[in-house]
């Protein structure tokens, strides 16, 4: 058992059974003095979203055990490999993206072992969990948080106010089937065993602004307060907006993506968003919205292939 009022750091280890190579992760415990809820933070889903990991980073630090109630688990770096090796997105061992990849299997890929081993030992113990992103490598996006609802009023109710109280401007709500298991994203299945939770987002291109790190410890900070865990004044400052049918638009072809929209323009259904040309200038491709909505990520990226987003929007809640 954890003795009260400690802070420990260290590395949560296991071997890849297929191959014996080493998995992963950085993680610090933060022990309050008295009791609470157990909140998990998990940083670098993606290795390149900087902003979610320096923030998870930073909360460890300044999380004083003496003034905490109940546990803090941060993970700073869950994508370690990719972190290593500035990749977007995917691992490098199977070119998974790790958000597809829970609940895992020990004995499928690398990163569904990474999933099922960091499930096991500790998404399991979460009373509340937060996942944090910061705008991968090949993409600009305006900062927002995701939950989902679950039928479930309790779970629902408190997904909403975390998102409510993290003060990004934009919440985007979708619906999570619990008849059958996620398989892509972990708050949503742990939504669907009964934690609330998050995703959130700020941060982008693979870069490190202070702005952006700022935005999620506010986030955090507030969570905190909220669910009992540590004292203080919640700030809210953001005029939110709900946005739902959330979707994203994926390239067909390969080529060079010139957008014509930027974050937080409106665009209508079948609105041409950019094109794509081929590697002689030619247009190959027109890409239109889905839906008359919001936008709020673009590929900065140029370079495209079949299944890349290009654009994701969702349309406001009047």
């Amino acid at each position: 058992m954890v003795a009260r009022g400690t802070k420990e750091k260290g590395w949560l280890e296991t071997k890849y059974r297929n191959t014996g190579e080493p998995i992963r992760f950085p993680i610090g415990t933060v022990t309050g003095v008295q009791d609470g809820p157990t909140l998990v933070v998990l940083g670098g889903m993606h290795g390149s979203e900087f902003a979610g990991i320096d923030a998870a980073i930073k909360l460890f630090q300044e999380t004083d055990p003496a003034k905490l109630k109940g546990t803090l688990k941060v993970c700073t770096i869950y994508n370690l490999p990719a972190f290593v090796n500035n990749l977007g997105f995917v691992i490098p061992h199977d070119g998974k993206n790790p958000s597809a990849c829970f609940p895992g299997t020990p004995v499928g890929t690398y990163g569904e072992a990474m999933a099922y081993f960091f499930d096991q030992e500790v998404l399991s113990t979460a009373d509340y969990y937060v996942e944090l992103h910061g705008g991968d490598i090949p993409e600009a996006l305006t900062p927002f948080t995701f939950y989902g609802e679950t039928g479930n009023s309790d779970v629902d109710a408190k997904s909403k106010i975390m998102c409510e109280v993290y003060n990004i401007p934009y919440i985007i709500k979708s619906t999570i089937d619990t008849a059958v298991a996620p398989t892509y994203g972990a708050y949503e299945m742990l939504e669907a065993r009964g934690v609330p939770a998050l995703l959130c987002e700020s941060g982008q291109q693979g870069i490190l602004k202070p702005e952006e790190t700022a935005t999620h410890l506010t986030g955090l900070r507030n969570i905190m307060r909220t669910i009992g865990m540590s004292e203080g004044e919640v700030v809210r400052t953001a005029k939110q907006t709900y946005l739902t049918d959330y979707t994203a638009v994926r390239s067909e072809v390969s080529g060079m993506w010139y957008p014509s929209v930027w974050m937080n323009d409106t665009v209508t259904k079948d609105q041409v968003v950019g094109v794509i040309r081929d590697y002689w200038g030619e247009q190959i491709a027109e890409v239109k919205a889905k839906a008359d909505a919001l936008v709020t990520v673009v590929r900065t990226s140029p370079a495209v292939k079949p299944g890349n987003v290009l654009i994701e929007h969702g349309t406001v809640v009047k």
